[in-house]
């Protein structure tokens, strides 16, 4: 035999130097030993025609090659790719929180509309319009920064859950976060 391939992965060696230099041949012999534990006694290739090539070899002679540095950069792109999907899912978890934040506060800005049209029943349309959009205004900007860092701070490890801390402090009805994640949406 010129080439034996092993892989059984038992307990002790199943070849050992000593049954190498009992039993082997003239010519060149290459063991090939696929096997965690070894199969092969790393000391039959201390003897002269006999080599010895492992997992940790190929996976050495892989590396330098120009097949490993590819693998090596589909790993980084896998890498970053589940990253940037972990932080995606992350921040889409408070997604919901957020609607019903924005939602809440859409219905304060309607909920004063009409307070204010039946206390200044004068108002033209141009006026009412002008006053709509300026309190819709001020309502988003108050929103922006607390939207913005609730995202940020929901892709940061730790134990809090941003969505939960900000449902709590503006009271959110959790029906109404609950409503954002099903098909019928709010109703």
């Amino acid at each position: 035999m010129d080439l034996v391939l092993t892989c059984a992965g038992a307990p002790g060696l199943l070849v050992s130097r000593g049954l190498v230099e009992a039993t082997r041949g003239e010519g060149d012999l290459v063991f090939v030993d696929l096997a965690l534990p070894h199969d092969v006694d790393p000391a039959v290739a201390e003897l002269d025609g006999v080599t010895r090539i492992d997992l940790a070899d190929l996976a050495d002679e892989l590396e330098a090659s120009e097949a490993g540095r590819e693998v090596d950069e589909v790993r980084r792109i896998v890498t970053q790719e589940v990253s940037a999907f972990l932080a995606a899912r992350r921040s889409a978890s408070v997604t919901p929180t957020l609607v019903a934040l924005r939602t809440m506060a859409t219905s304060v800005v309607d909920a004063e509309m009409d307070r204010l049209e039946h206390r200044l029943p004068a108002l033209t349309p141009q006026e009412r319009a002008e006053v709509l959009h300026t309190i819709r205004r001020v309502a988003d900007k108050l929103l922006h920064q607390p939207t913005v860092r609730v995202k940020e701070l929901a892709n940061e490890t730790g134990a809090v859950s941003y969505a939960a801390a900000l449902a709590e402090l503006f009271a959110l009805d959790p029906d109404a976060v609950d409503a954002v994640t099903r098909p019928e949406g709010l109703s």
